[in-house]
């Protein structure tokens, strides 16, 4: 009877070891000393070096926000490119602790990927770029022709399911990374290239010496929302995340801004004092900085300020917000409560 409750008892101990050493939490970023995001390659939406080597885009700003959070700083950073097919080997293989957009999600993905979403970063839609739309008035027009498009299993199914369901007949031609469907597109191999709206947008104000008789085409293919994404079986990453991005959102939905942030320091409401920091119980149980969320309103402001400065009217992009609303403006963007 005791050699069996040994036994019992060291199969409890090494199952837990083994379950502890699949979840390290915070462990590797804390010993290495820096947060390193995934970032899709060869656009200017997520990740670029502007011309003094500073690295700018939306993926750059997220993973500031959670250097800030775990070191108090946002300048333990490394930007790392992970093309769309890698993102769950980078993670698996520890390459990376985050990936910021560049890959798409759902049921597939759950069940075969070591990648799991964390929360929304925006709401994106899959839609078309043309080469030499002349006089088409619809889609009729393009009936047949050849579409670019990154080699993802659900986005052919959806771009299909759309040819299909309005008799088009397109021709997917089907590569590797969005570098190379881009490539291919402005090499003219294809008349249409098709992916998220944000990274198009990209493509027509950033391309070098410019593009013509390029244009956006209105129809829409899927909309579809923009992830986070960290290793699966690190469920301790996956909540501070989480809670990253929602004491983003949730700052704005309260009305905390870059200007007002430090008028609440006295407030006595106690989701502000969680949020700010202010009673530091939550925040040290998630093992991050307590006060991070003031520098964080200091240096980048709440969601919505981050948005519009980075996709929104301050930038070149000036994408309205619209979906990236917050749920009270219109939008889909919601918070949790911070109790």
């Amino acid at each position: 009877m005791k050699l069996k409750l040994c036994l019992l008892s060291f199969l409890l101990i090494l199952t837990t070891g083994i379950v502890e050493a699949a979840d390290p939490g915070l462990r590797y970023i804390n010993t290495r000393g820096m947060v390193r995001c995934g970032t899709p390659n060869d656009n200017k939406i997520f990740a670029y070096k502007d011309d003094d080597g500073v690295w700018q885009g939306i993926s750059v700003e997220m993973c500031r926000i959670i250097s800030t959070a775990i070191f108090g700083r946002s300048d333990r950073i490394k930007m790392v490119q992970v093309p769309e097919v890698l993102v769950s080997k980078a993670l698996a293989t520890n390459k990376i602790d985050v990936m910021i957009g560049g890959m798409s999600y759902s049921a597939t993905h759950e069940i075969s990927s070591k990648a799991a979403p964390v929360d929304i970063i925006y709401y994106d839609r899959m839609v078309f770029l043309s080469r030499d739309t002349g006089k088409a008035k619809s889609m009729e027009d393009f009936k047949g022709e050849k579409v670019c498009i990154v080699k993802d299993p659900d986005d052919l199914k959806r771009l299909m399911a759309y040819s299909d369901h309005y008799k088009l007949d397109l021709v997917p031609a089907p590569f590797q990374t969005a570098s190379s469907a881009k490539a291919n597109f402005l090499l003219k191999r294809c008349r249409l290239l098709t992916g998220n709206y944000m990274l198009l947008q990209d493509i027509l104000l950033n391309t070098p010496g410019g593009l013509d008789n390029v244009e956006m085409l209105p129809e829409t293919i899927d909309e579809r929302p923009v992830y986070l994404f960290t290793l699966k079986s690190n469920t301790t990453l996956r909540i501070v995340l989480k809670w990253i991005m929602n004491a983003m959102k949730f700052a704005e939905d309260v009305g905390l801004t870059q200007e007002n942030y430090s008028m609440n320091l006295s407030s006595n409401n106690p989701e502000i004092r969680n949020l700010l920091g202010i009673d530091d119980k939550l925040w040290n149980r998630f093992r991050l900085e307590p006060n991070w969320v003031q520098i964080m309103l200091k240096e980048r402001g709440n969601y919505g300020e981050v948005f519009e400065k980075v996709l929104g009217e301050k930038s070149r992009f000036k994408i309205k917000r619209g979906k990236n609303n917050l749920l009270k403006n219109g939008g889909l963007i919601t918070s949790e409560p911070f109790l």
